[in-house]
């Protein structure tokens, strides 16, 4: 809430000529800044004061000293999650208004983004504060946009996943379970197979999955570990650290495990360790609990691994150290953050 108000007042002040002044915040109000500016000889006042608990008095008190007592105008903008644009609510409104006649009234939904009702007195201002929640709502949407943008690489990473699970699934008749050899024909790490020349399988084995749950926990982890990477190290050092973090588990897997494997989660475990080396590396700017929980959360995935059967630990180890290796090496050339 405070945030979106900050936002209004920003928008008022550097667009409509408002002036800006700070009072105490310990007096029922949204926000410590309260808005003014001068109106043909009179100082129209704007404060954002909560629905519960206003003592308006007591602020007026205050701001007509700050003023020392030049001629007035109040308007409260309250916030309101409830307010709509129901005859109903505005009726109630008004006749609240009634009893605090002297001061006037802009009633906005900060969730629906919408101007509800405004006194009379208050119509210029009124027009004023609906352009700036327009452009409130057209900032949030090219920053939503921006942000899909920001993180695209793991969206699409993600989407090949799913796409290839719904094409396993399809082949072994189950969307629960994957047929095991339906994942070794589409590219599971198969030792022996691997041995004769199909190398491919280091790659590929990365992008299946051996059921729907599997995938679930795999694509949730990818989400919250690669929108960060992406976001810290740009879009073509993370491909690289994903890529060779997911070849460093396939290999690990392959020199010391004889199992088929497959999953993303090796692949997952470098992000974690490129998470490390970045929280190492500014280690002076983020706080000590940052790089704490890093490490606990590795720790604590590596645990899970060796107390499940069937978890591709050595896959998850390769994949932890071949994360931090190439982080170490990227972060130690020139690349343009894309």
């Amino acid at each position: 809430m405070n945030s979106y108000i900050d936002n209004l007042i920003e928008i008022l002040y550097k667009v409509y000529n408002f002036k800006i002044i700070e009072i105490k915040k310990s007096q029922g109000l949204y926000s410590k800044w309260v808005l003014w500016r001068e109106e043909n000889n009179i100082i129209r006042v704007v404060f954002f004061p909560r629905i519960e608990n206003i003592n308006v008095e007591f602020i007026i008190s205050d701001l007509k000293k700050l003023f020392q007592n030049k001629r007035l105008k109040f308007t409260q903008v309250i916030m309101d999650k409830e307010a709509s644009l129901s005859a109903e609510y505005i009726d109630n409104y008004q006749l609240d208004y009634e009893i605090h006649r002297q001061f006037e009234l802009i009633l906005i939904n900060p969730d629906l983004n919408q101007l509800v009702y405004y006194t009379e007195g208050t119509r210029e201002l009124a027009n004023q504060i609906l352009q700036g929640l327009i452009h409130i709502r057209n900032s949030e949407n090219i920053s939503s946009k921006k942000g899909i943008k920001e993180v695209v690489v793991t969206y699409v990473i993600i989407a090949l996943n799913v796409l290839v699970y719904i094409v396993t699934s399809y082949l072994s008749g189950s969307i629960m379970d994957s047929n095991v050899n339906v994942l070794v024909f589409m590219g599971a790490k198969v030792n022996f197979l691997i041995a004769k020349g199909q190398y491919y399988r280091l790659f590929t084995c990365m992008f299946l999955h051996a059921g729907i749950v599997h995938l679930g926990v795999n694509m949730y982890s990818l989400y919250m570990m690669g929108t960060f990477i992406e976001k810290v190290y740009g879009k073509l050092k993370y491909i690289i650290i994903y890529i060779i973090s997911g070849l460093f588990s396939s290999i690990f897997s392959y020199m010391f495990s004889s199992s088929i494997s497959v999953g993303a989660s090796g692949a997952i475990f470098g992000l974690l360790g490129a998470s490390l080396v970045f929280a190492l590396k500014m280690k002076h700017s983020v706080a000590r609990e940052f790089i704490m929980n890093i490490v606990a959360i590795i720790v604590m995935n590596l645990i899970i691994g060796f107390s499940i059967a069937n978890v591709d630990n050595f896959g998850h180890i390769g994949g932890l150290i071949g994360g931090m290796i190439i982080t170490y090496v990227l972060s130690t050339m020139s690349f343009k953050k894309v």
